[in-house]
């Protein structure tokens, strides 16, 4: 169960402002913001997103988790990660193929998810929130590893995606954004958009890191797919 903590105003708008409002892609900019306290690390994530040129209705928190990496034998906490979709966007485009189903098989089916990142026209937004320091070159090299097999060494997509972490530090607290629609890729840092890459392959690539069968997060995965499948079986 996700535990929602409203910010008043002033926190909300400062928020906003980390998070590049002028561009429109990021935290809505209501009066107040609702963010949901992530358990395990105790991160803030916020309830809604709003994709490029969106004002209202941007699409709501539906999965959350934990990417935890084992070093020596220890799970050590990463990051929280968000998961932001319309789901009566997966339901209108998926149509009836669930229709009249168990939820709880649903949720588990990958087909489903197979749906979501392939189709280019939902919106789709994975926003992270680191718990420790990390140099920017980590985080590189663990996201190309997963997307190289899919891309090619040689992808040009690839090779501007890494460069998007040159000279950059993760502290504590900040936030890495990837938004996906319509094909095009747009990363922020900070809540600053920092590229955008046209291809649609890069992002089915991106999406299939967190919703493919080996997800880096399986309790994010695991809550989307509870989500949906209770949206998309009625």
């Amino acid at each position: 169960m996700f535990s929602v903590r409203l910010r008043p105003f002033r926190q909300a708008r400062n928020l906003v402002a980390n998070a590049g409002a002028g561009n429109r892609v990021g935290v809505p900019q209501h009066d107040v913001v609702p963010f949901v306290v992530e358990p395990k690390t105790g991160l803030n994530i916020p309830g809604e997103f709003c994709m490029r040129g969106e004002t209202k209705g941007c699409a709501p928190l539906m999965g959350m988790g934990v990417r935890v990496k084992r070093i020596a034998g220890v799970g050590v906490k990463v990051y929280a990660c968000g998961l932001f979709l319309h789901p009566d966007a997966v339901k209108k485009a998926i149509g009836g193929t669930f229709f009249g189903e168990n939820p709880a098989r649903v949720a588990k089916d990958q087909t489903l998810f197979d749906f979501v990142v392939n189709d280019h026209a939902i919106g789709k937004t994975v926003r992270l929130v680191f718990a420790r320091d990390l140099e920017s070159s980590k985080i590189a090299d663990a996201l190309a590893e997963r997307l190289r097999p899919k891309l090619g060494a040689h992808s040009k997509s690839l090779k501007t995606f890494e460069s998007y972490f040159e000279n950059v530090k993760f502290a504590k607290g900040t936030s890495l954004t990837f938004c996906a629609d319509h094909g095009k890729l747009r990363t922020l840092i900070k809540g600053k958009e920092i590229g955008v890459i046209d291809d649609k392959n890069m992002c089915a690539a991106l999406l299939e890191v967190y919703l493919g069968k080996d997800p880096v997060v399986p309790g994010a995965k695991q809550s989307l797919g509870e989500k949906l499948a209770a949206s998309v079986v009625g």
